[in-house]
């Protein structure tokens, strides 16, 4: 087969490169291109690129983080991850978003926030631990201007009390505090910001007074008829007072359907006294407060038989079998009351009930067989006898049940030197809560 240039079209012979006309080459030729060199910028430039990413990655893995939550942080650093829990309850696993308070008017009120912190996959406590790494913990509230009762708190801090809580804030505030938050700010030492709010709401209900210029109260079998009126026409939620007169009332007396409180004569010469037995019997959370009584009796029978939380301030209860029992599902407490002169002063025996106060502050026991018996204490809750007195008991604290109990601030008149016992345990230096039961020798 013949072929032709393609630049003149004359026949070409086998092997030919040029045409035999035009002289021009038949073959194709690419022209030749010339390498260039890579920027030297354009390297420096990739490699600062590649540089700044790896710092970023590295800052982004260590920078300082902010956690937030309402009630409940989940906290992660190098060692493990944390749970942290603030409420104003027992339970530490089991978190709030919101607090409910029910102030009644012109009473002063003080609750606790407790922050538990938990190791996330076993659930230990891990407060030891943890704050290690805690730089400071504060608390605010927040609104907390321009109000004439504001809210105040103390410090996040241990607390004896409640030794299963981290780090506890004691908030005060009146029925006219209104609603606010509490904010929780903990700076760790790494740099981590952990911010915890817990909103509180307040919920005022009304109080009830009642005197004896409005009231017949001479008689215990008119202050019976009094409670009785009460319970049937007063609406459950109010709170009921009865400012009695300063006379004495032989025969006993029922709360048996609502919560009462019984405030004695202070004005007056001489005392509101009762001379027979009064029951408290009522169901329900609420606490009745007796103040300013006393209690007389004649070596037998019972004071005060508390089925129901009660608490007893400036109380005197002397010449009783049995001073105040406390059984079923109850808590009762006192502050500076006299329990003189019992066979047993106060005897707790209660199978459950909801802890209302832990201090038994300015008591004075003297003269008793057995002070205190502590048979069957819900709760684990250590109970404080601080500034008490304990003054000639046969035993001051019989703690049949092993409950935790703080004497370090208790004065035993009774003893030049106390007992072995709590020599030993008043000096304990690991600071765990101290156990007594001792007999007088």
């Amino acid at each position: 087969m013949e072929k032709k240039c393609p630049n003149c079209g004359a026949e070409l012979r086998e092997g030919a490169s040029f045409g035999p006309h035009c002289a021009r080459s038949i073959n194709d030729r690419a022209e030749p291109t010339q390498s260039r060199p890579f920027p030297r910028k354009a390297v420096y430039a990739i490699i600062a690129v590649v540089v700044a990413a790896i710092a970023l990655g590295v800052w982004l893995m260590n920078r300082p983080r902010t956690y937030e939550g309402v009630g409940e942080v989940i906290y992660t650093d190098a060692d493990g991850t944390y749970q942290l829990v603030l409420k104003s309850s027992s339970g530490r696993y089991e978190p709030i978003t919101q607090v409910d308070q029910d102030p009644e008017e012109e009473m002063d009120y003080r609750f606790p926030l407790r922050l538990y912190i938990n190791h996330k996959d076993s659930g230990a406590d891990a407060s030891g631990v943890f704050l290690q790494k805690v730089e400071s913990a504060t608390a605010e509230f927040i609104p907390n201007a321009d109000n004439p009762s504001p809210w105040a708190c103390t410090q996040p801090a241990p607390h004896d009390a409640l030794p299963d809580a981290a780090l506890v804030t004691l908030n005060d505030f009146t029925a006219a505090s209104g609603d606010t938050e509490q904010v929780w700010t903990i700076r760790m030492k790494n740099g981590d910001t952990i911010t915890m709010r817990m909103p509180i709401s307040l919920h005022p209900i009304p109080a009830c007074h009642y005197y004896p210029e409005e009231a017949p109260m001479d008689t215990v079998e008119q202050v019976q008829a009094l409670i009785d009126q009460v319970s049937e026409t007063v609406e459950p939620d109010a709170v009921v007072y009865l400012h009695l007169p300063a006379v004495t009332y032989e025969g006993g007396l029922v709360i048996g359907e609502r919560q009462i409180n019984l405030y004695g004569s202070t004005e007056e010469e001489g005392r509101t006294t009762f001379t027979g037995n009064l029951q408290v019997t009522y169901e329900g959370s609420s606490i009745s407060i007796f103040d300013n009584e006393d209690f007389a009796g004649n070596r037998t029978g019972v004071g005060i038989s508390a089925e129901a939380r009660v608490h007893l301030r400036n109380c005197n209860i002397c010449g009783w079998k049995t001073g105040v029992p406390a059984y079923g599902n109850t808590w009762v407490s006192a502050q500076h009351c006299r329990l003189e002169n019992n066979t047993t002063d106060f005897h707790f025996n209660a199978v459950s009930g909801t802890v209302t106060y832990y201090t038994y502050t300015g008591n004075e026991f003297a003269d008793n067989g057995t002070a205190v018996l502590l048979e069957s204490v819900s709760g684990d809750t250590t109970l404080f006898f601080d500034d008490s007195l304990f003054s000639d008991n046969g035993t001051d604290i019989d703690n049949r049940c092993g409950h935790s109990v703080d004497i370090s601030r208790v004065i035993f008149e009774s003893y030049r030197e106390l007992p072995p016992l709590l020599q030993a345990d008043i000096g304990r230096p690991d600071g765990r809560p101290m156990s007594v039961h001792h007999a007088k020798p």
